[in-house]
Order: structure tokens, then sequence, then C-alpha cells
């Protein structure tokens, strides 16, 4: 089993896509599953086109990407594009399976259906996935995440991230070797002929302070203790003077994101993160995950170095430390968008100690508008300004 990454910052699709894809001239086999990450300049149509004549019988699962990708030949920001390719020459398996949003499904109708595409498409049907990747559009992960777990009936280890684009207007996709959508569902499962081992964390403190959430919208919350959010997040943050309808709060308020508990490691809690993105018309605050009424919202402070050395823990947890016995093939990281923009600057040494903790093999890392993983204790969940990762190893 092989895992060979590239990445490219060439102006023109066609031309990036192909300089990606040099580093597999010496390979004789196809390709088992191939990923594609690039920011939105790029045409996700051409790319798929270029993919599937070079390879058609390589499973593919695409994903626009914030400002950027990271691999372990470096960070690329702006216009970047990268693939992460497979190669499982033993009894390794993989299947995909894409969909539009329909009027006709409801969402977890639709992921049920992908599930069973996407089984049969690897030819594994009664097997229980050593893995899922999943690729949506914002809006419904919650619900697909619940779904997935209650289809297989145990939680399968979960890996993925929502569709991003440069600066939160919509300018995002998914695609498979079947089709490219704006707007649904992308589903992968891995059975491959290796280990995987996974980690999802926040990287984030809360504060001392706490409130309820007693009036919400899905995504949009209204009001803590029956307080009005807009005036409540300005006293917890001490920063009034960022947060007003004019400032885009997704790039300005990732050091300041709420947090809901999780679950507990004996007595200590860790948290899924909600990123405050913008305060809505009616005095709202909307968010890139889901607040439900009654919920506990704690203020959650990220120091930046924190953040820029998060990524290298959360490999050493899904290690599990074990550094003697760790033989890595490769691996995928998907990184928050707005933990990334926070950090930019910074983002090369975020790499090397990528780099460093994943013993030079190869990955690939996503900025996306939401992050899915498993937690420690085992539950599947979608946040904000996360890190998940998977890595494939002996």
């Amino acid at each position: 089993m092989k895992i060979i990454s590239s990445i490219s910052q060439k102006i023109d699709s066609r031309v990036a896509i192909e300089e990606c894809l040099m580093v597999l001239e010496k390979e004789f086999t196809e390709p088992s599953i191939i990923l594609c990450y690039f920011t939105e300049e790029h045409n996700e149509k051409i790319i798929l086109s270029l993919l599937k004549k070079q390879f058609p019988k390589s499973k593919i699962h695409g994903c626009t990407s914030c400002q950027g990708i990271m691999t372990d030949d470096g960070f690329a920001s702006n216009r970047a594009l990268a693939v992460w390719v497979l190669i499982d020459t033993k009894n390794g398996r993989y299947g995909t399976s894409i969909s539009q949003y329909q009027s006709v499904d409801t969402v977890e109708s639709l992921t049920i259906k992908l599930l069973e595409s996407a089984i049969s498409d690897s030819g594994r049907e009664g097997e229980l996935p050593a893995l899922v990747l999943l690729h949506a559009t914002s809006g419904h992960e919650e619900s697909i995440i619940s779904t997935i777990d209650d289809f297989f009936g145990t939680p399968v280890p979960l890996i993925g991230g929502t569709a991003a684009d440069n600066h939160n207007k919509g300018n995002w996709c998914i695609f498979t070797q079947d089709n490219v959508v704006n707007s649904g569902i992308s589903i992968s499962v891995f059975y491959p002929s290796c280990k995987v081992s996974y980690s999802f964390h926040s990287g984030y403190a809360p504060f001392d302070i706490s409130g309820i959430a007693t009036k919400t919208n899905k995504r949009t919350l209204y009001e803590i203790d029956n307080r009005p959010i807009v005036e409540v997040y300005k006293e917890w943050t001490q920063m009034s003077d960022l947060i007003n309808k004019d400032q885009n709060l997704l790039e300005h308020m990732a050091q300041y994101p709420l947090g809901r508990i999780a679950g507990y490691m004996d007595t200590v809690p860790y948290f899924k993160l909600a990123h405050p993105t913008k305060i809505t018309h009616d005095g709202g605050i909307e968010c890139f995950a889901d607040i439900n009424v009654g919920e506990e919202i704690h203020m959650m402070y990220g120091e930046k170095d924190q953040i820029i050395s998060r990524p290298q823990r959360v490999i050493n947890s899904a290690i599990g430390y074990q550094q003697i016995s760790f033989a890595p093939i490769g691996g995928i990281n998907i990184f928050c968008a707005g933990s990334m923009m926070h950090i930019k600057s910074s983002m090369l040494d975020v790499c090397d100690s990528v780099n460093a903790a994943m013993h030079e093999a190869p990955f690939i890392c996503p900025f996306t508008f939401g992050e899915q993983g498993r937690f420690t204790g085992g539950e599947n969940a979608h946040g904000n300004l996360m890190v998940s990762t998977v890595l494939f190893h002996y």
C-alpha cells in the first residue's frame, strides 16, 4: 500500500492538475482512490475530466478549500490545487457516492442512499468500513453524521470537512467521479489493507464563563440566558469594536468560538466548537454549527501558539504516542479555515510540525468551513475551528 501527495500553484487548472499527476508517472498501478482539493479559482469540471481520463477505474473525491491547501510539500496559499493518491494492491476496496440535495428526499434518507451506493461501489456489502470520508456543503452536517451512526449501528470512524470558498460567498463545490454539485453530500467508504487511527480536537480552552442558549434557530443563536446574543458576546469577548454587522466575524472571531461539551475524559470535558460567522439582520449570530435551546454555551479562547501546535498534538493523539511501533503510510488532515486565517503567517511552521509528527509521510490538508471527526471518547461529531486527522499505517 502506498500514498502519494502533490501540490501545484499553477494558474491554469489543466496545467496544475497535470503538474500534480507527474508524481505518478513511475507508478504502474492505477490508484484505488484519489482525493483532490482546490481553491475556488480553479475549474472543477476541467480537473475532474482530466482525472477521469487518466484514471478511468479510480475512485475520485474532491472538495474546494479556503485560501490554500497544505501537504507534506508545504503550505500553498491563494490559488492552489493538490491531490492525494492511495494505491492499495492487496485486498483494499473503496467506494464513493454523491448527490445534489433533492426536494423529494430528507437529509436522512439521502444520506442512507449515498451510504448504500458507496458501499455497493466498493464491492464490500455487509462489511463495516474502516473509515467514512464526508464532504458536504454547509447546513446539515449534524443530521448526516447522526444518520451515518444509526446506519451502521456502531460509530464507524469518520473524517470530513465542509466545502469552503475564499470568503464565504458560496463559491464552493464537491465532486466524485460521477458528478459535480454545489449543494449536496459526497461520501467515500474505505476498506484499506492497513490500520487506521484517528483523532479530533479543538485545541481551545474554556473561559470561566458560560450560559444557556434560550433562543435559537438551527445555526443562528439569538439569546443566552434570555439576553441578546450580540450583547452577551461583546461582554464575553471584550471586543465590542469588532462585533458589528459590517465586520466579517469568520475572520476576526476565530480566537473566540462558542463551545459545547461533547464528552469527558475522566472528569475533564472536551468540546465541540461553533464559529460565529456574521450578525444577522434580526440580531442573531450565525454559526457554522447547529446550536439547540437548552445547550450550555461556553466562551472559548485559543492562543495563537496553541493553534499553531494543535495539528501536531492531534496527530500524536491519533498515534497514541507509540512512536516506536508507528510505521506511517500517510494521512488526511482537516483544518478549519478560520483557524488557518488567524495564523496564516505561521502556516509554514505548522507544516513543519505536522511533517515531524507524520514521520515525513505524505499527507493532504484542506481548509474547511466545518470539520467532522471522531473524538477520543468514540463520538463522531461536527464542529468548527477543529482539527481532524486520520492516519494509515502498519
